[in-house]
């Protein structure tokens, strides 16, 4: 388990676009939410702005690193999960499969950061923090561990009570030598999957079925998991917008 860093930790958020609710603002295909959490990260890699957020939801898909294309069987998987309605899309940041669908958040940052000794677990608790702080004015106390068998895990995950609520990966960019930045210094695009409100059991048995057409023997154990639906018992699809709002402000403080 890692502890959360101090608050001073929180990414200052100049020039960030504001949160988005779904009344406002439906659920993107994934090509376009990921090419603006690209367009946002290259912002802050050419100096346009020092930070930035951004909140979005997913029309139902399957994103995976590039690291899965080279897998044998991925094109006919790929198509297999077409035919069910699970497009196969390939992202850029780490980790590994994660399905999504319009009752996840995700919600990417971008800021400067100095590869120092430590920089990746800062910059993951520099997104991870604010989550938790927010998390814990709702009375669920989450914390960061890794959570064998959950989908893309990874030691940043957010947890509850040992089931994973998010996933979280990073990408990291050298500044635009205009800029002036130090050698040393670094764009950071850091990202982060919220189960919200959804079916979960539909998102597991389409990564899992991905997983077996692909001949790869990973599987995601729905019970490692857990929703703030679950978590906020009597909750309704307003839920959704209650958190993007929330997670949007927690964020740009």
């Amino acid at each position: 388990m890692i502890s959360p860093m101090p608050a001073t930790t929180v990414v200052s958020t100049q020039a960030c676009q504001p949160a988005l609710s779904p009344d406002l603002h439906p659920a993107l295909d994934p090509m376009e939410g990921l090419k603006q959490e690209l367009a946002l990260l290259e912002r802050v890699v050419q100096g346009q702005q020092s930070s930035g957020v951004f909140l979005w939801r997913c029309e139902p898909s399957l994103v995976v690193p590039r690291s899965l294309c080279r897998r044998p069987g991925f094109d006919q998987a790929s198509a297999a999960m077409q035919a069910q309605g699970w497009p196969v899309v390939v992202r850029d940041t780490g980790g590994d499969l994660t399905p999504q669908a319009p009752g996840l958040i995700n919600i990417a940052i971008a800021f400067r950061q100095r590869r120092t000794p430590g920089a990746i677990r800062d910059s993951y608790l520099r997104l991870c923090q604010p989550l938790i702080e927010s998390l814990a004015n709702l009375g669920i106390e989450a914390y960061c561990a890794s959570v064998e068998g959950a989908f893309c895990n990874g030691d940043y995950n957010l947890v509850v009570e040992g089931r994973k609520l998010a996933g979280t990966a990073q990408r990291w960019r050298k500044m635009a030598s205009h800029t002036g930045a130090a050698a040393d210094e670094f764009a950071v695009l850091a990202h982060a999957v919220i189960l919200c409100d959804e079916n979960l059991a539909a998102l597991w048995a389409a990564g899992n079925n991905f997983y077996r057409a692909c001949d790869m023997p990973d599987r995601i154990d729905p019970g490692l998991h857990v929703s703030l639906a679950e978590l906020l018992p009597g909750s309704t699809q307003d839920l959704i917008q209650q958190s993007l709002q929330r997670f949007g402000a927690c964020l740009q403080s």
